[in-house]
């Protein structure tokens, strides 16, 4: 099952070579948010947010998309 994996947004972000502020700039939102996104202490993203990031980042929204692992295999 494929879920949305925030940690592709820093990937995304460093390919692009932006800082957090210049994505935060770009999407209209502060960046703490984007901090708190790419260290997952924030996985609510609602549609305009996730839209705002595709076009900051010129991605599509599969692109965050990423297996699910379930919870005995991410500790190996």
């Amino acid at each position: 099952m494929k879920q949305f994996d925030f940690k592709k947004i820093r990937e995304f972000r460093e390919a692009a070579g932006m800082t957090q502020n210049d994505l935060a700039r770009k999407m209209g939102i502060h960046s703490q948010q984007i901090c708190e996104f790419e260290s997952e202490r924030m996985t609510g993203l609602n549609t305009r947010t996730l839209a705002s990031l595709c076009d900051a980042l010129g991605k599509v929204p599969n692109d965050f998309l990423s297996e699910s692992r379930r919870p005995h295999e991410a500790q190996k």
